[in-house]
């Protein structure tokens, strides 16, 4: 998994660069212009004029360079070649641009974390409420009891969403200035409200209600704090 997050980052970082490189090229040629064009030569009167000469809806157009001479037409034709040279990098960039979008998006469904698989019961003292099952994205609730303080759940089918905020308000408050040192003391480097719950059983002073995940050898007296 380590070597697949390090060529995510890689692509990352190479597609952040396309970006950049296109950005400037889109610059540059809005300086250029992105019509190809080339240099001919016209005789007027017996004499000979260079012209930078180019294709416009469907007609031929042109520019007077200046009369020939050596070296009259440099500066245009230099100007015509890097022209024809930034096109095909912006349309190699651009190409390149998109296989790195896709083989970004495959790269992230193989670091994407799986949902992890979740069982737990939920007791009002030693009376069992619920059973937990979460398996996939959706959760499967089987309810015991239907009394609507000792039962934390509404149906049968829920959301991971909803099953996460379920357990958020068995925890204490996110937005505490003591935060981190109750993270701290439960041996956590997050906030999140699985693995918080599993540490506390979801314990509260204002009811009996209480989270027992297997394997767990505990009963209401254990973990209740009143």
């Amino acid at each position: 998994m380590d070597e697949i997050r390090v060529a995510y980052s890689a692509v990352q970082d190479m597609l952040r660069r396309t970006e950049d490189e296109l950005k400037r090229l889109d610059i540059e040629l809005d300086d250029l212009g992105r019509t190809a064009s080339s240099i001919v030569v016209k005789k007027i009167e017996s004499r000979l004029y260079y012209y930078e000469q180019w294709r416009e809806k469907d007609k031929n157009r042109c520019r007077l360079i200046g009369s020939f001479e050596p070296g009259a037409a440099a500066e245009a034709e230099l100007r015509i070649q890097r022209r024809s040279e930034a096109m095909k990098e912006y349309k190699r960039l651009l190409e390149l641009r998109d296989v790195l979008h896709k083989n970004l998006q495959s790269v992230e469904k193989l670091i994407r974390p799986e949902l992890e698989e979740i069982h737990f019961e939920v007791l009002w003292g030693d009376e069992l409420a619920s059973r937990v099952s979460a398996k996939g994205k959706r959760v499967h609730v089987s309810r015991y009891l239907f009394h609507p303080v000792k039962q934390l759940f509404y149906a049968e089918q829920i959301s991971r969403n909803q099953l996460n905020e379920v357990l958020r308000l068995r925890c204490f408050d996110e937005n505490r200035p003591d935060k981190e040192d109750i993270l701290s003391a439960l041996g956590l480097s997050a906030y999140r409200p699985l693995d918080i719950v599993r540490k506390t059983h979801g314990v509260s002073y204002n009811d009996y209600i209480w989270f027992r995940f297997p394997g767990e050898k505990l009963t209401a007296k254990d973990v209740l704090v009143r």
